[in-house]
């Protein structure tokens, strides 16, 4: 400081500088969050990228203390990468279904949804009354029924790619369409023909279901560039994800630079606890999901369900528990879907069959919720997530109204952020002797 400033000029100068930093800070706060919403669709593949560096490091200095520079690690990490992208992908192949397949599921779908709904609301043999669970809900249901039917119903190219695997003309790998399939779609079209009847001319009325056929070419021009589009977006998770292994500390480094030497151990002790709070949280949340989608694919498979089924349906499930309670919705949907479509079920425990399947796909998904509750999340997870449920639900359904997806899936993490950051800045401010 000058000799010639007296102590009111310094008082004033420094008074001066605290509002420059207070209006800098505010501003700078102010761009970072104009930014975020107006790139709001980049955030997903962003964040993601960064999970995946995150979660990365730890293998990377595993790596570096056996001997590996920084840039053999890296490169030994993305083969391995690779290699399991590509092991992935092919198993996925396997469990894609053919085009063939794909019909046979759309056809059989149909006709069980409908089948089922006029079981379930006593419309069977032509009644139009109903039981009363069709006076007490048909109105609401009907409309939803109706919709997914019309998901499903085939276009006309698509009926005939049936008919000409039915016949045996297209067949792939030399399989047939099975004569039940084929009578589902007969069955199908007959409930096409009686709705059409139902509709008078001119009139809207009855199940009303609207078939929208785009013009031609439309739907492959649409869907060519919203592939491009999703692909290019989608460039920018492998990007950030090598920028961050590459980068070995100097992006924070060069933040922590600016910081006054009189909070440069208070932020550096921040920093290792926002480091500590989101490494056990990530990683804990990584472990927790596949024991969820392990125990649902296990129960899956006890009450009866195909094993490929089970194991795919329990990996939906426990992909989607990184979002919490989105699991458990996931999986007792998906679940119920293929009651609805499943024939022939063979459980393994005697008291299950075809009538009370539903009760025990929901029977399952309790017991995957409970053993989560009671086992997974306490002992993996430990004190990482200690948040009031409440605080859990408005940050999830906050971060989803704000930023869609990417909110619903990083609202947790950035609440724990928020947390670890304001706790820890006070408990230090106070420690130092600061406030």
């Amino acid at each position: 400081m000058p000799s010639f400033l007296n102590s009111e000029e310094i008082r004033l100068r420094a008074r001066r500088a605290r509002l420059v930093y207070a209006v800098a800070f505010s501003l700078a706060g102010l761009l970072l969050v104009w930014l975020a919403w107006a790139l709001r669709g980049l955030l997903l593949p962003l964040a993601i990228g960064l999970v995946m560096a995150y979660l990365c490091l730890p293998v990377i200095g595993h790596l570096k203390a056996k001997g590996f520079s920084h840039s053999w690690a890296i490169l030994f990490l993305s083969g391995l990468f690779c290699l399991g992208l590509f092991s992935a992908l092919n198993l996925a192949g396997g469990i894609v279904p053919d085009k063939q397949t794909e019909l046979e599921l759309q056809v059989r779908a149909r006709y069980k949804i409908n089948d089922k709904f006029k079981k379930l609301m006593g419309l069977e043999g032509g009644s139009s009354r109903g039981n009363w669970l069709h006076a007490l809900l048909g109105q609401e249901l009907e409309p939803l029924k109706d919709g997914i039917d019309g998901i499903l119903r085939l276009s006309a190219e698509e009926q005939q790619m049936l008919l000409g695997f039915y016949s045996g003309a297209e067949g792939q790998n030399g399989r047939p369409v099975l004569e039940k399939y084929w009578q589902y779609h007969l069955a199908n079209q007959e409930r096409d023909r009686e709705v059409a009847k139902s509709l008078q001319p001119g009139k809207s009325g009855g199940s009303g279901v609207a078939i929208f056929a785009p013009r031609p070419g439309e739907g492959h021009n649409s869907m060519l560039r919203t592939i491009i589009a999703i692909a290019s977006l989608w460039l920018l998770t492998p990007l950030v994800f090598l920028t961050m292994l590459f980068d070995d500390g100097r992006i924070k480094q060069s933040i922590i630079r600016y910081v006054p030497n009189r909070y440069f151990e208070l932020t550096l002790t921040v920093v290792e606890e926002i480091n500590t709070a989101l490494g056990r949280y990530l990683r804990g949340t990584a472990l927790e999901c596949f024991m969820v989608g392990a125990s649902f694919s296990g129960c899956l498979f006890l009450i009866g369900f195909d094993s490929r089924w089970a194991i795919i349906i329990g990996a939906i499930a426990g992909v989607a528990n990184a979002i919490p309670f989105l699991g458990t919705a996931i999986g007792l949907v998906v679940g119920t879907m293929y009651v609805v479509m499943a024939e022939g079920v063979s459980p393994m425990l005697p008291f299950i069959n075809d009538t009370n399947l539903i009760f025990a796909v929901v029977g399952a998904v309790f017991i995957v919720h409970l053993a989560d509750n009671a086992i997974f999340q306490p002992y993996i997870l430990g004190s990482a997530v200690n948040l009031h449920p409440l605080i859990v639900i408005l940050g999830v359904m906050g971060g989803t109204l704000l930023f869609g997806f990417a909110g619903m899936l990083f609202a947790i993490p950035s609440i724990i952020v928020f947390k670890v950051v304001v706790s820890t800045t006070f408990r230090q401010l106070r420690a130092y002797y600061i406030i």
